[in-house]
């Protein structure tokens, strides 16, 4: 059985999506340990946002922002799409 699971369910980890799948064997496809990192990447910026008068904050996220703009261009290459 294949099952198409999204980045934020890979947060949850392998093991309890097993366990919410009724114990199943769940596979998980190749582009997704790309999307989790692009996962990640949003939330920290997200979590930066969050304090926008800190300067220090502000500078992370531009950081994080091109970072996640490449990884997106390198999955959109391996993949041929992009990112969800």
């Amino acid at each position: 059985m294949v099952v198409k699971l999204a980045a934020s369910e890979l947060e949850i980890g392998r093991r309890l999506v097993a366990r919410k799948m009724a114990r199943s064997v769940v596979r998980i496809l190749p582009e997704a340990d790309d999307l989790t990192a692009i996962h990640r990447i949003k939330k920290q910026i997200r979590e930066l946002l969050w304090h926008p008068d800190n300067p220090d904050n502000m500078r992370a996220c531009r950081a994080l922002v091109r970072q996640q703009a490449r990884l997106s261009l390198a999955y959109e290459r391996r993949h041929g799409k992009a990112p969800q």
